[in-house]
């Protein structure tokens, strides 16, 4: 189906079904993909294919405040457990070293 594409190098911006200025006419293959307007497919050779880099880009940049201060809190979560971990390792390690430490000074009861 003829279709009239407006692309930014070879990013589709825009696809509509009827002749206007700054648009290219192109015949593409129907049903069009969902999202084609969104910014993420590129026209190459005539085909509309999906650039995932562009798509997880468009998807980060449109999720919610909320979102983005979830992902935060839970990357600082994930680093404060991490650093949990690492002290409690030290701690086992030096409680190990002081048990071995009160078994060679305290007398053998043999």
């Amino acid at each position: 189906m003829l279709f009239y594409v407006q692309v930014d190098g070879d990013i589709i911006r825009d696809v509509i079904q009827y002749e206007h200025e700054g648009y290219q006419p192109v015949e593409l293959p129907t049903p069009l993909p969902i999202g084609i307007n969104a910014g993420f497919y590129r026209l190459q050779d005539g085909v509309p294919v999906l650039d995932q880099a562009l798509k997880d880009e468009a998807d980060k940049a449109s999720r919610p405040i909320e979102y983005v201060e979830l992902e935060q809190r839970l990357a600082t979560s994930e680093a404060e457990t991490a650093q949990l971990k690492v002290e409690s390792n030290a701690n086992q390690l030096a409680l190990m070293e002081l048990h071995m430490m009160l078994l060679s000074v305290l007398p053998d009861e043999s």
